[in-house]
């Protein structure tokens, strides 16, 4: 039993890697740089930002240098222990560089799925649409996700946790946190994301996490 118990244990360490780094990259109108690559110095880890200018990468460490590179320019940030960054750049000097809330509260928003390491679920809008196009998004989970449920008129996910605090997991529409999925019907949706170990969301997310993208 103890041998099972340190497997289960290493596995679940295993699992609740990647920790993201959401990051933004504007301009001197505050307009997104799209298809700026962005790497970590010393490192094997980059990506690219999207039309927004948004990028995203996991486990960065806190002296981590990130190089921001387009049409031969090159330049430097350090992260200094930051969860995120928003970066606006005029020309090719950085203008500002601070952390966002709003960024580190997005979750692994940004980062591409083969980056990250966590035990996820995901369906399509299509996959949903195919079962019954008339219901609405929390209804149509209710009968397609294992382990969801609902009490009192609240979700869970996990199974109750406490008596004195909610045991609803954080639910997030297009990088937003929702208070419900009712008011949105399938045939909305692009993707749904559900992840019952939401660790990378900090204490927010221990009760599970339920993240939509709208068409």
């Amino acid at each position: 039993m103890i041998l099972a118990f340190g497997f289960n244990a290493s596995a679940q360490e295993q699992q609740t890697s990647g920790v993201p780094f959401n990051g933004l990259v504007l301009d001197g109108q505050g307009k997104g740089i799209a298809r700026m690559r962005v790497e970590v110095k010393d490192s094997e880890k980059r990506t690219v930002t999207d039309k927004q200018g948004r990028f995203g990468l996991t486990d960065l460490a806190d002296d981590a240098v990130l190089v921001f590179r387009r049409k031969g320019a090159k330049i430097e940030v350090e992260v200094n222990g930051r969860r995120s960054l928003r970066v606006m750049l005029i020309g090719e000097a950085i203008s500002e560089a601070t952390e966002s809330q709003e960024l580190v509260d997005l979750g692994i928003g940004y980062v591409k799925r083969r980056e990250f390491n966590s035990s996820y679920g995901v369906i399509t809008g299509e996959e949903l649409c195919k079962e019954n196009p008339s219901q609405d998004l929390e209804t149509a989970l209710l009968g397609r996700v294992a382990g969801l449920t609902k009490l009192n008129g609240e979700l869970n996910l996990r199974g109750s946790n406490s008596l004195a605090f909610s045991s609803a997991p954080l639910l997030i529409v297009d990088g937003v946190e929702a208070s419900t999925l009712t008011n949105i019907s399938v045939e909305d949706v692009a993707t749904v994301t559900v992840h019952k170990d939401g660790g990378m969301y900090g204490q927010r997310g221990a009760n599970g996490v339920i993240v939509v993208r709208l068409r």
